[in-house]
């Protein structure tokens, strides 16, 4: 890692909210799926049943109907997906699927069953034939199609691209569970899919800078991430991508990954990114150029996941968890020159909410005000603060080097979305919940170093949260470790609602566009050591994540 320079609650309620839909992805990584039995609701002349895809995840992932029902799948998510046959075997009675350029954000694509079987789909952004978005359409009896099988590969070993296999993807499928694909020098314009076949695998570039995966901002369905994991175990070392429609590393539903010596620039939604994922870790990687978070871990509990030693800059956000926490720690890295800095939140479009128990120790957190990145809404909303613990419970943030940002250096806020999506049941208030905010080094902060707005219910109940022996000059409400202070009992306070929506509120510049924005020189980044020689290890339970002494890491020193 390298460290360098460079209305009360309407108004809360109003931009706080967004961020459920525009800080993470929502989906589920469940084994077992619930078949909904439609066939009741679908009647009359031309009946027509409805399936939502909510970022990552078909609503209804198995439905039945009778043979003539039509089905209508509404975008309700952030990100474009596809409707894509699980097998070109399957026999859909006509022409079926949609792709990513024609299903973006509330879009609706339909399709009238006329044949009993059972139909797999996908999307080709978010799943393969076999695992994450997936989706069956189960019509009468349901007697014929299957999905797609995930083949497993032949070669164990190491597999030599290009010697022994022309491309990357051509050597991953290729690849048995515990093989080793290592990738030469050079630029290769393609995008991998690791299938449920190929567990417990390495994938390692020879040199980092010079080990590029290109994606040449392709609009071609299946082309929209660098690399896509599906499969348990996987581990991604020591190679660039870049120029990605969605995501430049994504693991998604499995157990055990790992990504090191890492870069990721130009990515369209997230830089290094997994979903539904447990015992992961992020280490020496940096991600440059996405206008959501250059890192995020969504939707796990517990996650028994690590990022260490890794760097944001550039980014709408540097860091971004929704429903992410349980055995998740956050360390010793730069996030700086983004949008925001670090925001963990909590989201009903996503399982698990409340976000709770996620850990951040000993990180730089800087500079992040920069007006010119590419970003969601939230991101434009967010700008401006360092460490934002947004609709949490339970987190702790500690010794931690937090300076110059143009609203807060560290805040606990509530996040009440129920009141701005009042005709969604599933909206749900997040206030703040027994966040710690110990020992970090804060300042520069243009209204305050440190904040808490816990609830939008009352404005003098700290809700557990506490603030302790932080190094600090400013503070919302003044003297905040005097009025709810760690191991004592918090007084009554007024919190500033108003003052901090107005902040938020307030007019941001728009997003650039990643494809094109002017970004600075990659810095030198370190190589894995002896990456052509060392021996592939797979990002098993057993090993992953690497055991952080938490309780050792002191406050960075400001360089």
């Amino acid at each position: 890692m390298r460290t360098r320079g460079a209305g009360r609650v309407i108004g809360v309620v109003a931009v706080l909210a967004l961020a459920v839909a525009a800080c993470g992805s929502s989906g589920s990584s469940a084994k077992s799926v619930k078949v909904v039995d439609l066939r009741g609701k679908a009647t009359g002349q031309n009946p027509e049943v409805g399936v939502k895809a909510i970022d990552n995840k078909f609503d209804a992932e198995a439905i039945r109907i009778n043979p003539g029902t039509t089905v209508k799948w509404t975008n309700d998510g952030r990100n474009a997906h596809t409707v894509t046959p699980a097998s070109s075997k399957q026999n859909f009675g006509a022409k079926f699927g949609v792709g990513a350029e024609s299903f973006t954000s509330g879009k609706t694509y339909e399709f009238k069953f006329a044949q009993a079987g059972t139909y797999h789909y996908y999307c080709t952004i978010h799943g393969s034939a076999t695992k994450g978005m997936i989706g069956t359409v189960i019509v009468g009896g349901g007697t014929s199609g299957a999905a797609a099988a995930a083949s497993t590969g032949t070669k164990s070993g190491t597999i030599n691209v290009p010697a022994d296999e022309p491309t990357i993807q051509k050597a991953v499928d290729a690849a048995k569970p515990g093989a080793l694909v290592l990738i030469a020098p050079g630029t290769y314009h393609e995008a991998v899919t690791v299938d449920t076949g190929h567990k417990n695998i390495v994938i390692r570039g020879e040199d980092r800078a010079t080990t590029i995966l290109d994606g040449d901002f392709s609009e071609a369905a299946g082309k929209e991430n660098g690399f896509k994991v599906l499969a348990d175990g996987v581990a991604i070392e020591n190679l660039t991508a870049r120029n990605f429609k969605s995501n430049g590393f994504y693991w998604n539903g499995v157990t055990g990954y790992r990504g090191s010596y890492l870069t990721s620039v130009r990515t369209g939604d997230y830089g290094i990114y997994s979903f539904g994922a447990t015992y992961g870790q992020f280490d020496h990687d940096f991600a440059m150029g996405s206008p959501d978070a250059g890192f995020y871990i969504g939707q796990c509990f517990p996650c028994h996941a690590v990022i260490t030693d890794v760097e944001a800059e550039w980014n709408g956000l540097g860091y971004s968890g929704t429903n992410a926490g349980g055995d998740l720690n956050i360390v010793n890295s730069s996030w700086h020159d983004n949008r925001a800095g670090i925001v963990p939140n909590s989201g009903s479009g996503e399982a698990n909410p409340p976000q709770h128990g996620a850990t951040f120790t000993g990180n730089t957190v800087f500079n992040n005000n920069n007006a010119l990145t590419p970003a969601i809404a939230i991101a434009k909303i967010a700008q401006g603060n360092g460490i934002l613990l947004a609709g949490g419970n339970d987190n702790v943030a500690q010794r931690n080097l937090v300076y110059n940002h143009d609203v807060s250096g560290i805040a606990a806020i509530t996040l009440p979305e129920k009141l701005i999506k009042t005709g969604d049941p599933k909206a749900l208030n997040f206030n703040a919940h027994n966040n710690k905010v110990i020992g970090n080094n804060v300042s520069d902060s243009r209204q305050f170093d440190l904040g808490l707005v816990p609830s939008i219910d009352t404005a003098t109940d700290s809700l557990g949260n506490c603030f302790s022996g932080n190094t600090f000059t400013t503070s919302s409400p003044a003297n905040i470790e005097t009025v709810v202070p760690c191991g004592a009992a918090a007084q009554p306070f007024t919190a500033e609602l108003g003052r901090f929506a107005g902040l938020l509120t307030s007019a941001k510049p728009a997003s650039a566009d990643y494809k094109t924005l002017v970004l600075p020189p990659i810095p030198a980044l370190a190589n894995m050591p002896n990456a052509k020689t060392a021996k592939p290890k797979p990002a098993t339970k057993a090993n992953t994540p690497v055991k952080i002494n938490v309780a050792a890491i002191k406050v960075p020193t400001k360089q």
